[in-house]
């Protein structure tokens, strides 16, 4: 973003402590470290850190604004040498740095597409701005910087250029949605699927359902929704709205619907896409079958912003994995899928369904982690993953974490020693095992959630292997 502290004070309220309106910025940032000369710093507080303890840095490095609650925090002025940054205080710099992004929403004309979910947010975002990027210069969410601080940061990343954005809206609590909308100000809204998690502070599946919607209840009768068919939790959701409907799935009728599905060993699929009257083929090189229900809503939001066939395919084609989301590596001759990058009851499922189908000559080891925040369905979670685990094709199971031992015993009691399965404290055990047992023609693949980071036990395994 490119402005002066008079745009500042347009976008919200508050008091100039210093400098002129018509000083200049050209950037916006919370991190003292990595600003650089003539951008806006917004002193944001955190749990384990607070931009006003930075302010000389930040002033020293010759920024063009500061946007602070705490002025006393203000170091004394220096002699004036003309580069001197602006101040202006307000009493909340987080609702500083939101204003200010809805302001920026607003300035040129843009059109954003929202994506929001359980799982797949991150991949269906960047499948939709890669088809995107062959028509429009295209703004998204970079990484996962998808909640309160991180999409404001987006928006306040675009240029006049960008006609479109692509922004993941993530959330651990209800409100938080709408919240995003309404500084997103959304015109396509995606909703991926519904399933457990966050339900530390959502209680129930009814919960999260309500909290997910807040992106459907967000859009304009301008607007459109697109709708998962063949997950009746959006569906339901869509039943009300006011905006258009695009709806896409396998299983039921569906606007954007695919068929002839063929899993090409362990490359990916190919499939028919029946696109409303125009009938597509999609090569799809990357595992995980729950990637194709991602692709069509990312051709269901190509589509309805008038992306012609032909560069919608160009665009899957040309979209970049994200790391950690079924990611595949081969080492010694044993095939590593590192899908660590998170992990629910529904995302490990998916997990299980592709570590089934990937040909292997060799065996199937399945490593997992703790699923967290899923609150009091924490325990029946993990005893329901064991019970999946032992109906699968899974040869050997090795568990990290207290949660996840209790999916070891429960896969245990059911699978006896059809499965061989171990249970460790920590990422080294762990890999010490996988280096002594896993040989050429295995297949290991690496599942947990956030907080229990299983890329370690990859890391320490492949450095052993070394």
């Amino acid at each position: 973003m490119k402005g002066q502290a008079q745009d500042c004070l347009n976008a919200f309220e508050g008091r100039l402590l210093q400098g002129d309106l018509a000083r200049p910025f050209q950037g916006v940032s919370i991190n003292s470290r990595t600003i650089s000369k003539g951008k806006l710093f917004i002193c944001i507080k955190g749990e384990r850190f607070d931009g006003h303890d930075f302010l000389a840095d930040v002033i020293d490095k010759k920024v063009g604004g500061i946007i602070l609650s705490n002025p006393d925090k203000l170091p004394d002025k220096p002699t004036r040498t003309g580069e001197e940054p602006f101040v202006i205080h307000v009493q909340d710099t987080l609702k500083a740095l939101q204003d200010l992004a809805g302001f920026q929403r607003k300035r040129f004309p843009f059109q954003v597409v929202a994506v929001t979910g359980t799982n797949g947010k991150s991949t269906t975002k960047e499948m939709i701005a890669s088809i995107l990027e062959t028509k429009f210069k295209t703004l998204k969410t970079q990484g996962n910087l998808n909640n309160h601080i991180g999409l404001p940061l987006t928006l306040l990343k675009r240029e006049p250029s960008h006609e479109m954005g692509v922004l993941e809206l993530g959330m651990s609590a209800a409100g938080e949605i709408k919240k995003l909308a309404e500084i997103a100000q959304p015109d396509i809204g995606v909703i991926t699927n519904i399933s457990e998690g966050h339900l530390v502070q959502l209680k129930s599946l009814k919960d999260i359902q309500s909290a997910k919607g807040e992106l459907f209840q967000a859009l304009t009768k301008e607007g459109t929704a697109i709708v998962n068919a063949d997950d009746p939790l959006v569906l339901e959701l869509a039943r009300s709205l006011r905006a258009r409907t695009v709806t896409f799935g396998i299983d039921q009728p569906a606007d954007v619907r695919a068929s002839e599905i063929e899993n090409k060993d362990n490359l990916g699929f190919q499939f028919k896409v029946s696109l409303f009257d125009k009938t597509l083929s999609v090569r799809l090189p990357y595992l995980g079958y729950c990637n194709i229900y991602n692709a069509l809503a990312a051709l269901a939001t190509g589509y309805s912003l008038g992306i012609q066939e032909e560069a919608m395919t160009r665009g899957l084609e040309n979209y970049q994995r994200m790391s950690q989301r079924n990611e595949q590596i081969r080492h010694k001759g044993i095939d590593l899928i590192n899908d660590a990058y998170n992990a629910n009851p529904r995302s490990m499922t998916e997990a299980l369904k592709t570590l089934d189908d990937f040909k292997t000559q060799g065996r199937r080891i399945f490593v997992i982690g703790d699923m967290l925040e899923l609150g009091d369905r924490s325990i029946a979670a993990h005893q329901n993953l064991g019970e999946e685990i032992a109906e699968s094709k899974t040869n050997i199971l090795v568990a990290v974490g207290k949660l996840a031992g209790l999916a070891a015993k429960s896969a245990r009691t059911l699978a006896g020693e059809k499965i061989q399965i171990l249970e460790f404290t920590d990422h080294q055990e762990a890999a010490e095992f996988l280096t002594q047992e896993a040989v050429s023609g295995d297949c290991v693949m690496f599942k947990g959630s956030r907080g229990a980071a299983m890329e370690k036990v990859l890391q320490i395994f492949i450095a052993d292997k070394n």
